[in-house]
Order: structure tokens, then C-alpha cells, then sequence
């Protein structure tokens, strides 16, 4: 005999729940959804925003959420899927895609007729859920046979321009190969050659009179830029900008998508009326 609960409203504002025998109305409560976000890049490091392109999370073989690759909604971010979780008090699920909580997952990138698991799921590496929380995961496709976290097709490109008969494993992300101040990873993850000492992701201070500052950096196709102020190198605060390199567009930004490589100069307007520059500048690569 199942059993279920009746909800009513007395006049004087009370509610009561009665239990009723023989019913078949079960309800199984839902908990708050887990939110799983990051950015998909393809083996070269560049972020991936073609239509039709989406990431998929399974349970096993079970494809239970979807999520489309978008050109960055958010400054690193391209993809972002809700996933309903249940309560687990019950067996039974409240919806059939819902999880339950601690349960392990894994993520697929499906481009075209092509389905990855990229390098940071390789291994059957999983997550766990947590009602309410947030989890960024950050999706790299392409094959990483030696499990450093650098695909290999940008490996070999750089152990080619480096000469000297290097091979794979003389490539680590922790590695200034070219000994410009950059690790490796971060020449990958910027877009910038790591064979190259004059190539590193440099910003410049071009001007700063009456509370303006005008910045200049490399700008790297695909790549979203966004500027950050600090007076003494501790505390950090994003800061709107406009671009003088591109005078149609006129309103300040938080951040920059770049459709191509090119220079660009962020214009930092006064932060407070009469107020001075901020005295440190540092713009972030997403």
C-alpha cells in the first residue's frame, strides 16, 4: 500500500498535511542543481565556438545533460549546463535525468561526426556532484600521450621550431623554453610561441595623464581579454575599457574577444572624479 501526503489551508492560515492510504501519487523532492561551466579548446589552445559543437555529460553510457559551445558568453567560459540533482531518499529519481548527489560523471565534446574525451577526463576521471555547487572544468581536446596536460600536436610543433632533436618528453608545462618568463602552459593557454623570447604576452603602459591610462598588448585570435587595476599589487579590481584601436566602437567593455591577431590598446578611464591613475595594470588571457 503506498502512501502520500495532502496539503490544505485552514482559514486561519495554517497549513496541515494529512496522510492518505492507496494512493499512487509519489513525490520524490529534487535537490539544487549542480552547475558544471569552463572553456573547450582544441589541441592548439584555441577556444572552440562551432555550430553544432556541444559537450555532453554521461553517467556511464547515459547521456544526461547537453550543452552547446558558444562564442564566450562569459570571458572563459563557452560552455555551461545545469544538472538536475535528486535528493536521494528515495530509489527513484524525481525526473529520469536527474542524479543523484556523489554520483561520478564524465564529460565528451561531440564536434561534427567526431566524439573526444578530452585530455582532463582521460583516465576515467570523474567529478562529484554537490547540490547548489559550482564546478569548472575545463575541456582540452586532442591526444596527450605522455599525460603532462600539453596536447601532443602542439608538443610537436614546438619541438620543431626548437630544433635540437627534442622529443616529447623534453616538453614540460612547467618549462621556460624559450626563457622569456612564460612556462610552456602559459605560452599554450595565452596562444603565444614558446620558441620565440620576443613573442611572450607583454602589456605596455603607453600614457597616463589626468586619471586616463592607455595600455597595449598583443591580441590573440580567439582569445578574450579583460583588464584588472591595483594600487599596491595585492588587491586586484576589473575595470571597464574602451578600445582606440577601434574607434567604431565607442562604449566601454568589460572584456574583448579577439576575431584576429592584432595589437590593441585599452583605455582606462579615470577611476574616481579628479582621482589618480591606478598605479598597476595587468590584463588576463581567457
Amino acid at each position: 500500500m503506498k502512501r502520500s501526503l495532502l496539503l490544505r489551508s485552514l482559514p486561519t492560515g495554517l497549513v496541515v498535511a494529512t496522510a492518505v492510504l492507496g494512493l499512487a501519487l509519489r513525490a520524490f523532492p529534487p535537490a539544487p542543481h549542480h552547475t558544471v561551466f569552463g572553456q573547450v579548446r582544441d589541441e592548439y589552445g584555441s577556444p572552440i565556438s562551432r555550430p553544432g559543437a556541444e559537450v555532453w555529460l554521461e553517467t556511464g553510457t547515459t547521456v544526461l545533460a547537453k550543452s552547446p559551445l558558444r562564442v564566450d558568453p562569459e570571458p572563459g567560459v563557452n560552455y555551461r549546463m545545469e544538472i538536475p540533482l535528486d535528493s536521494g531518499v528515495t530509489p527513484d529519481l524525481y525526473v529520469p535525468t536527474a542524479m543523484q548527489p556523489m554520483v561520478p560523471f564524465r564529460l565528451r565534446v561531440k564536434v561534427g561526426n567526431l566524439t573526444y574525451l578530452p585530455i582532463e577526463m582521460t583516465g576515467a576521471a570523474s567529478l562529484v556532484t554537490r547540490p547548489g555547487a559550482l564546478s569548472r572544468v575545463n575541456l582540452t581536446l586532442g591526444v596527450d600521450s605522455d599525460a603532462d596536460g600539453l596536447p601532443d600536436a602542439w608538443e610537436r610543433a614546438l619541438t620543431e621550431a626548437l630544433g635540437g632533436g627534442k622529443g616529447l618528453a623534453d616538453i614540460r608545462p612547467n618549462d621556460d623554453s624559450d626563457g622569456d618568463g612564460l612556462s610552456n602552459l602559459q605560452e599554450y593557454l595565452a596562444g603565444t610561441y614558446a620558441f620565440d623570447p620576443e613573442d611572450g604576452f607583454n602589456l605596455t603602459i603607453l600614457s597616463s595623464a589626468e586619471g586616463r591610462s592607455t595600455l597595449e598588448f598583443l591580441a590573440i585570435r580567439g582569445r578574450t581579454y579583460s583588464v584588472k587595476v591595483s594600487d599596491d599589487l595585492s588587491q586586484w579590481t576589473s575595470v571597464p575599457f574602451k578600445l582606440s584601436t577601434d574607434p567604431a566602437v565607442a562604449a566601454e567593455r568589460e572584456s574583448f574577444r579577439a576575431v584576429d591577431t592584432r595589437v590593441v590598446r585599452p583605455v582606462i578611464a579615470p577611476q574616481a572624479e579628479g582621482g589618480a591613475p591606478p598605479k598597476f595594470f595587468r590584463v588576463m588571457v581567457h
